[in-house]
């Protein structure tokens, strides 16, 4: 899978928000970003 990065920016309190999710289901903060996004384009099909 090709790769390109892209840089966001968010509030800090959705940012900590995520990260706590993140720390919980022991994954990093991009996975979990990852993880929502691909979420969010499955749902639009």
């Amino acid at each position: 899978m090709n790769r390109e990065q892209t840089t966001i920016r968010l509030p800090t309190d959705l940012k900590e928000q995520i990260q706590r999710e993140a720390d919980r289901r022991g994954q990093s903060f991009n996975g979990m970003i990852l993880d929502v996004l691909t979420k969010f384009k499955e749902n639009r099909r």
